[in-house]
């Protein structure tokens, strides 16, 4: 049996990685209706391996110029059947997670059905502590017996709009999308990793949201990120929550329960821009005081230096 979902695969100079993660595809790739690889000008040999490994599987291949939702966004556009799922090389899923989504969505009729990522170290070998707040999410529904559930407007709002610049969509290999939502509403491109959120508090006065806290797929955890001061995470916040605002009013005049919403996160977004802006000064201030004392020390230093040498000289 086919499953009616175009899994669309996004590569660009990741052959170590690929390898391993085509071995998961290799698991499910018969029960695709489609599959379509989406590569970014790979001069690694990636493209070569996908083909090599993929093209029995009846696999199309397009390219894309490189950027991450670029080529999300160029594979949706390809796709063909009524769902989609995102394969992210280094989070791979099972057939029997497929299956549960796929079971879940369809019972609901839902856009999207969202499930926690099983947490996993950078080579995926062993579980991490850290959680997302899908993570989070699922630890409520486990600890109070709910199987899965269509989310109501508001529990959709909240989930989607209330962890910025995070969302509950956690990792989008985990979730499944049904493929005209997505093609109508591509995902943004300008917000750098945070395309996943912004496309959340973009859709959530609208989509029909499932959630089922079944771990379907892994995350691999990476090891390092571009350190962010609280003046650059302060800029992303404010972006992402004028995004959210801004399609919460395109819907609160004609629907009661989306303007409760609005309000509700128009007092969240004020206290969290308190927070940040404190933060942001206190790192600014921090900064300035560390200046002035290296230069003081460096003024001091420098003084004594030449008075020493002018005893020398004289």
């Amino acid at each position: 049996m086919k499953f009616p979902i175009s899994a669309v695969l996004p590569i660009y100079n990741c052959k170590a990685p690929l390898k391993r993660h085509l071995k998961k595809v290799a698991s499910w790739a018969t029960s695709m209706q489609e599959i379509i690889v989406v590569d970014s000008g790979s001069n690694d040999g990636s493209l070569e391996l996908a083909q090599e490994e993929l093209t029995s599987f009846g696999a199309r291949f397009i390219h894309n110029p490189p950027g991450l939702y670029q080529s999300w966004n160029a594979g949706i556009a390809a796709a063909t059947s009524p769902w989609c799922y995102i394969s992210t090389v280094e989070d791979p899923i099972s057939l029997e997670g497929l299956n549960h989504l796929f079971e879940v969505i369809t019972r609901y009729d839902a856009d999207v059905v969202i499930s926690p990522p099983e947490m996993r170290n950078q080579n995926g070998v062993e579980p991490v502590e850290e959680k997302m707040p899908s993570n989070r999410l699922s630890d409520s529904f486990l600890n109070n017996a709910i199987a899965d559930r269509l989310l109501t407007r508001s529990e959709t709002i909240a989930l989607l709009c209330g962890f910025l610049p995070h969302g509950i969509l956690g990792s989008s290999a985990s979730n499944l999308y049904r493929t005209s939502l997505i093609q109508k509403q591509p995902f943004p491109e300008d917000f750098g990793h945070c395309g996943d959120t912004a496309w959340g508090v973009t859709v959530s006065p609208v989509a029909r949201i499932a959630f089922t806290p079944k771990e379907c797929a892994q995350f691999y955890c990476q090891t390092s990120f571009r350190p962010e001061n609280p003046t650059e995470q302060l800029l992303r916040h404010r972006r992402l929550a004028d995004l959210a605002r801004s399609s919460l009013m395109a819907h609160a005049s004609f629907n009661p329960e989306v303007a409760v919403m609005l309000g509700w996160f128009t007092a969240l977004d004020h206290s969290t821009e308190l927070l940040w802006n404190w933060l942001s000064e206190q790192h600014t201030y921090q900064k300035n005081l560390q200046a002035k004392y290296e230069g003081g020390i460096i003024s001091y230093l420098t003084r004594a230096f030449c008075d020493e040498w002018k005893k020398l000289c004289s």
